[in-house]
């Protein structure tokens, strides 16, 4: 992180890529795919999302480079106080500083460009990841999602769902360590995607698994610190001793899409799975020593499933394993105005809760939570407009 003045602090990885600028009331998240995503907080605490698209954010890295400019011309005389390299200072701090800086500096419009549509030959678009998981080595081992059918998501619409071969993982994963070069010592974690990699029969996911721990074999903080999503329908015919294969293989969370535990609104929301799934899902996982992280979607369904859906989730909660390695994540539902979700309440007469509505909501489902200081989960918001990769 590089201080260039009281007000505005710049992150870059080791390759000169900028991945963060606080800017007063504004952050700016710039995404490997060349989009960015600014953020302005209001005074009343409210915050204002706004999408810069490549040549947009071409002109803005430009305007943001120039600052630059005095750090650049300094060398040796910088003020080290300021600034911070990654984790672990190098033996020569400024020497590293200045060739990160110089990196940044020879970031022109053109390759800016040309590294916008690397990664998207690398990656299939990246729709989604939990919050822990930001600054996470995303590997697509499936592309899509294999149901795809949920009304509020639009994350993999139009993306066909399939399972990468181990031949074609080994390729992806050189491609994304080739891309990322030193810039990959800022990935603290590894996210095994896209929308539902765990749902794959053992058969077929424990080869897929070995690939990526052989390929990371010597960066444990990937090999034994993987991440996933998987559905509760599919979580739930898992067997304990299953999740434990996958403990031993590197998975250490998987994120699970709770949203309610009110079947008859996991029905209209057509959420493959039940309440029931979720329970056995997230108990066989916990016994096979696999931490989850669950979400609710608050909101769901708004005034006419509001009692439902605070009632048998607070219920569902209450009754399940959840200790302090878990995450409970509470996202408010977000109105795309391209997912099906928008349409079928407007043809069912749903009115939407109101920002006091969603805090109420919260706090009814989360009075049952064993508090974070006598050993219950974290609990924290997911904010689906706040993600970029």
């Amino acid at each position: 992180m590089i201080g260039l003045d009281p007000h505005l602090v710049l992150a870059l990885d080791r390759e000169g890529r900028p991945w963060r600028l606080v800017d007063g009331s504004r952050t700016c998240r710039w995404g490997l795919n060349g989009r960015v995503l600014t953020v302005t907080r209001a005074g009343d605490g409210s915050r204002c999302y706004h999408w810069y698209e490549l040549e947009e954010a071409v002109v803005l890295w430009r305007e943001t480079r120039q600052r630059l400019a005095p750090l650049l011309a300094a060398g040796k005389e910088l003020q080290l106080d300021l600034i911070r390299v990654g984790d672990e200072a190098p033996p020569d701090e400024v020497g590293q500083l200045m060739r990160v800086l110089n990196r940044a500096g020879q970031r022109d419009a053109a390759r800016q460009r040309a590294d916008a549509a690397r990664f998207t030959r690398i990656w299939s678009p990246v729709g989604i990841l939990p919050p822990d998981q930001y600054l996470a080595l995303q590997v697509q081992v499936t592309r899509g999602c294999r149901f795809n059918t949920c009304t509020f998501c639009t994350f993999y619409r139009g993306i066909g769902y399939r399972v990468k071969t181990p031949a074609e993982l080994r390729t992806h994963l050189r491609a994304v360590d080739e891309f990322l070069a030193a810039g990959i010592g800022l990935r603290r974690s590894l996210f095994l995607g896209d929308a539902n990699a765990l749902a794959l029969e053992m058969d077929e996911l424990e080869p897929l698994l070995e690939v990526v721990g052989d390929h990371y074999a010597d960066r444990p903080r990937f090999a034994r610190n993987m991440h996933s999503f998987q559905d509760a329908f599919t979580g739930a015919r898992r067997t304990a001793a299953e999740y434990a294969r996958l403990r031993e293989r590197g998975v250490v969370r998987i994120c699970v899409g709770l949203e309610s535990g009110h079947d008859p609104l996991l029905r209209w929301l057509r959420k493959p799975g039940r309440a029931a799934d979720v329970a056995a899902a997230v108990r066989a996982m916990k016994d096979g020593g696999v931490a989850v992280s669950l979400t609710v979607l608050l909101g769901a369904g708004g005034r006419h499933y509001a009692a439902g859906h605070e009632r048998d989730t607070a219920a569902l909660l209450a009754d399940l394993p959840l200790d302090g390695d878990d995450i409970l994540y509470f996202s408010e539902l977000v109105d795309l105005p391209e997912a099906p979700y928008v349409f079928h309440a407007q043809e069912d007469g749903i009115d939407p809760l109101d920002p006091a509505g969603f805090r109420e909501q919260r706090e009814r489902i989360a009075a049952v939570l064993v508090p974070r200081q006598a050993g219950g989960p974290r609990q924290a918001s997911y904010d689906i407009r706040e993600f970029s990769y």
